[in-house]
């Protein structure tokens, strides 16, 4: 057997013991068990949260459901640290697949399970009962959100795309293209370390043959460059720019305190979405999130669902400030503006 067939069969041997050895035994128990241990979320040391798992659950937020690919994942949070986390895949078995179906973004949830034996630092449970703790409502007059399906272009060999999301060093990766979200099974960091969330990327890859959902790709290491930044988002570092694009709203959430604006970019064909923030003076940023509500307000009715936000295509603004990128895995770049006049409409002149 060559190698590139043996991490995929690693995996699918992996997923499909850890399915069959799960009971239903305790299918619908999560209401008599579910209880919140803030002591075993410190420092988030998986010894600990293996314990809750397998006995009292496991409580988080969904980060993503996405049932069409029947990719779900939870994020665990220390207790005292919203930035300090960590996310796991999860699995179900016939019993709870339904349940598993219906969860959404941000849901509170408590599953009980077992941590599957994985070569992927990526954690994967296999859920055996769930319980829904706090649902998380759509905003009001919007419809839910629908992803397209996987373009059929991807069952060619490459694509331009950009990285969702990056950890432990590389061995973690997953990539967007258009609507989707794909996880890279990484067998060696060296193409994917020092990534950042946000870089644009080519990908030369393989389509692993297990798990069939959610799709895995595998970087195709037989070429020169399996992958390739295109813009990395960290050069936009501490630049200062003029950017121009639709307005987003990030309403308040568990996750956020108050409604956050962005702007939708494009760059180089790929959508970003920066922050609109003052860190240094909240009177400031009262009156940046003052004025780009009253904007978003006058055009209301044009505003719609987007994947993880509600977005404005029919209204266009510019922002000029510095750009902020801090972290590898920051989930958007952030416009750091001065006052609220660094921020304009832009009118169409055909309205």
């Amino acid at each position: 057997m060559t190698k590139k067939y043996i991490y995929p069969l690693i995996i699918c041997i992996s997923l499909v013991t850890a399915i069959i050895v799960v009971t239903t035994s305790r299918v619908n128990s999560a209401s008599n068990t579910c209880s919140y241990h803030p002591a075993a979320y410190e420092g988030l040391e998986m010894n600990r949260l293996t314990q809750e798992l397998t006995s009292t659950g496991l409580i988080g937020r969904v980060h993503g459901a996405t049932e069409t690919s029947q990719m779900y994942v939870m994020s665990v949070r220390e207790p005292n640290d919203f930035f300090s986390h960590r996310e796991f895949s999860l699995l179900s078995n016939p019993a709870i697949s339904n349940t598993l179906k219906q969860i959404n973004r941000h849901d509170l949830i408590c599953i009980q399970g077992n941590l599957i034996a994985n070569p992927s630092p990526q954690k994967h449970i296999a859920v055996d009962s769930i319980q829904v703790l706090e649902p998380w409502a759509q905003p009001e007059k919007f419809k839910p959100y629908e992803r397209k399906q996987l373009p059929n272009e991807l069952t060619q060999t490459n694509f331009i795309g950009q990285v969702h999301a990056i950890s432990e060093d590389g061995k973690v990766l997953a990539v967007e293209y258009q609507d989707n979200i794909i996880p890279i099974f990484v067998t060696t960091t060296e193409y994917s370390q020092g990534l950042y969330r946000g870089d644009i990327v080519k990908l030369v890859y393989r389509v692993q043959q297990n798990p069939e959902k959610p799709i895995h790709f595998q970087l195709d290491t037989t070429v020169a460059k399996p992958l390739e930044v295109i813009d990395a988002i960290a050069t936009w570092h501490e630049q200062k720019k003029t950017l121009t694009g639709h307005l987003v709203k990030f309403t308040k959430s568990p996750q956020l305190k108050f409604d956050v604006y962005a702007m939708e970019v494009d760059t180089q064909g790929i959508k970003r979405y920066f922050t609109l923030i003052n860190f240094e003076n909240m009177v400031e940023f009262d009156k940046i999130r003052q004025k780009l509500a009253k904007i978003w307000d006058e055009n209301a009715a044009t505003a719609q669902s987007g994947r993880n936000m509600l977005i404005n295509p029919e209204v266009t603004i510019e922002a000029t400030g510095l750009i902020s990128i801090v972290s590898t895995e920051q989930a958007n770049p952030q416009i750091l503006l001065d006052n609220a006049e660094q921020i304009v409409e832009i009118v169409s002149s055909n309205t």
